[in-house]
């Protein structure tokens, strides 16, 4: 019988590359899904969330300095 444990070399690759980046989970309303894929053909839901969080983070972020 073969071993199929991934080697040590690999998972230390996934390791590395995977310290570059945050990870955060949520849960959104059933059909969120559904609704992504309704107004945004093409991008998978993930990609979605990612990128409206990245755009209001910005946005917080210009409001921020704007009042300083």
């Amino acid at each position: 019988m073969e071993n199929k444990k991934t080697p040590d070399y690999t998972r230390r690759a996934i390791e590395k590359y995977n310290q570059k980046f945050d990870r955060v989970m949520c849960n959104l309303p059933k059909g969120s899904k559904e609704r992504i894929a309704a107004v945004a053909p093409g991008i998978s839901p993930g990609a979605f969330v990612r990128d409206a969080a990245i755009e209001k983070i910005e946005t917080l972020e210009r409001s921020k300095d704007q009042e300083s």
